[in-house]
């Protein structure tokens, strides 16, 4: 006999808690942004006030070499905010990768399940569809590691840059 409703609502019911995982997830991450976000926004803010003061209060041109070297620190700053926002973003993409595989895998597996119920309880011809599914599942999976793997790549290239753009600064 299928057990096809039950299934479905076990399916149904693990698609709700990934979904609730993923929405979690989100908020989180957005929370962490905003906080990055708003603590260097006022220190940016703090630097910019401190700057216009210093260039309103200069009472004469040769002043302002030392105002120019009051403002280089905020380069630096702007380099480390640059690299802080990549690596929280870095980190999130890799978070939100674990999280889709992890899903993806669940997923697959409960499928495959089903699928094999079908073939063992369903009517003469089912094996034909049930391997055409499957089929179409490895196919997708194949899809998505490939798409995976070229991420990746493009992180591990992008942290090789960065981290050779800040050595070079360093130097």
């Amino acid at each position: 006999m299928i057990q096809v409703p039950e299934q479905v609502a076990a399916v149904t019911k693990a698609q709700v808690e990934g979904a609730t995982r993923f929405a979690t997830f989100g908020l989180e991450t957005t929370e962490k942004f905003v906080a990055f976000q708003l603590a260097h926004a006022k220190s940016a803010f703090g630097d910019a006030v401190t700057s216009a003061k210093a260039f309103t209060e200069m009472k004469e041109p040769a002043a302002l070499p030392d105002i120019k070297a009051s403002v280089e620190p905020t380069v630096e700053k702007m380099t480390a905010y640059a690299k802080g926002l990549y690596e929280l973003s870095a980190s999130t993409q890799a978070q939100f990768s674990r999280l889709v595989e992890e899903q993806m895998n669940a997923v697959n597996s409960q499928m495959l399940s089903v699928l094999d119920n079908a073939a063992k309880n369903g009517p003469a011809g089912t094996e034909l569809a049930v391997s055409a599914i499957k089929s179409a599942l490895a196919a997708a999976n194949s899809a998505y590691d490939n798409i995976s793997k070229a991420t990746k790549q493009a992180t591990e290239m992008a942290e090789a840059n960065l981290a050779t753009v800040t050595k070079k600064k360093a130097a």
